[in-house]
């Protein structure tokens, strides 16, 4: 099947899902709030931690645009589901397509490490990367460009990848990524205040998803070829599994041809690659960072906006 005219979204199966997951998230907060027994507690925060990853899997539809092909619905439902995340729409659409240009290059190896790299740090940045960091970051970000909006481009982390990502934001991009944070901080903070909810419950069911998503961000990633379009897995999931990510583990699949809606990408499969199994991957990810050669100089093809979708 050919790229050059990829399916169209199925928009009304994702605004449904869309709706479903922001109020059944909406719902698990309510009751949490309002949960006895901590045992009660953490089974709702889980639940609430597994709701989430469709929800960032259709957020990531809406950042490639194929979320919907109405443009202006398109974009409501990232802002929404984006803010849910939570975090600016603008910011993460941002990050996200520059992954797509930086895939597996030297400023997205997480994975790996060079001789000549500090291993106890590169160890110590994946391991909090992969148990909630790589989450945390975002509404760090959003809190930083509210308060600080300087902070970001002074790049005090100077992390290379961190560099990488700010640098690929475009100066004219921050006015509204400022405006949407402010958005996500008055949805937040009226639904606490509306519905009555517990804001350290709020913050741990939070907590949990943001735990749960970093520790699976990379795995679709890792030990995959140093390519910009190649460096991702086809990984095999359990039925059931597979469609609570909404395909999310043909990730390579996605990777080759951005533009394809989720629904459609098992019939996009390479098969000239292996298909490792999810749990065989997200275990032997864990063992951390190993060593890699310098990256072949090819030329690394720009994923403009309308290439992703």
């Amino acid at each position: 099947m050919s790229e050059s005219s990829p399916p169209p979204p199925p928009g009304t199966l994702n605004v449904a899902l869309a709706l479903g997951l922001v109020s059944g998230g909406v719902g698990l907060q309510w009751l949490a709030s309002r949960a006895e027994g901590t045992w009660t507690l953490l089974g709702l925060g889980v639940v609430f931690s597994f709701l989430f990853l469709p929800l960032y899997s259709l957020l990531h539809e809406a950042e490639h645009r194929v979320f919907h092909a109405t443009p202006w619905v398109n974009e409501s439902f990232g802002v929404l589901l984006a803010a849910f995340f939570p975090g600016p729409f603008t910011f993460l659409r941002a990050c996200h397509l520059g992954h797509h240009r930086r895939n597996r290059s030297d400023a997205e190896m997480f994975d790996l490490y060079y001789p000549s790299d500090n291993l106890a740090w590169k160890r110590s940045y994946f391991y909090f990367l992969y148990t909630g960091g790589f989450w945390l970051a975002v509404p760090l970000a959003l809190v930083s460009m509210l308060v600080w909006p300087r902070l970001l481009r002074a790049q005090v982390l100077k992390d290379p990848s961190m560099v990488a990502m700010v640098n690929g934001i475009p100066e004219g991009f921050f006015g509204r990524i400022r405006l949407e944070g402010v958005g996500v901080l008055l949805l937040h903070g009226a639904l606490v205040a509306g519905l009555g909810l517990s804001p350290g419950r709020y913050l741990l069911l939070y907590a949990l998803f943001g735990l749960n998503w970093s520790a699976q961000q990379y795995v679709t990633h890792a030990a995959s070829p140093r390519h910009v379009l190649d460096g991702a897995h086809n990984l095999r999931a359990a039925r059931a599994y597979e469609v609570l990510l909404l395909h999310f583990n043909w990730h390579l699949a996605h990777h080759q041809h951005p533009r394809v809606p989720w629904l459609y990408l098992p019939r996009y499969n390479d098969p000239t690659r292996e298909r490792p199994g999810y749990l065989t991957a997200f275990l032997r990810f864990w063992r951390g960072p190993r060593p890699t050669e310098p990256l072949a100089p090819e030329p690394v093809p720009l994923l403009t906006a309308n290439r992703d979708g």
